[in-house]
């Protein structure tokens, strides 16, 4: 699969701390992704099993895509993303344990 390229990525607040988003043309319509490991990291969850869990996921799955977002000084990574209207989705399958 070939990784999205964003049209537009941004900062935004989420809980009182940055998270990036970005901006997809889906062809028809545009769409914001969300990347899902800063997330993982933000909650103190370890990825592997998350990224797993979504590919497991009947309705994740089918909306996960690879998106090309700059993240670091050292310029663009393809990061695993969730379209935004699925965020909460994902954030309800971990289990408060995990949280650190």
């Amino acid at each position: 699969m070939t990784a999205l390229i964003p049209l537009e990525q941004k900062q935004v607040v989420f809980y009182d701390d940055e998270i990036t988003v970005v901006l997809v043309d889906m062809g028809k319509r545009q769409e914001i992704y969300v990347p899902i490991r800063p997330i993982c990291d933000f909650l103190g969850v370890a990825w592997d099993p998350q990224r797993r869990r979504i590919k497991r996921d009947l309705v994740l799955s089918r909306e996960v895509r690879g998106v090309t977002v700059t993240v670091t000084p050292g310029g663009r990574q393809e990061m695993i993303c969730l379209p935004l209207d699925y965020l909460s989705g994902f954030l309800f399958g971990i289990s408060a344990s995990r949280v650190k």
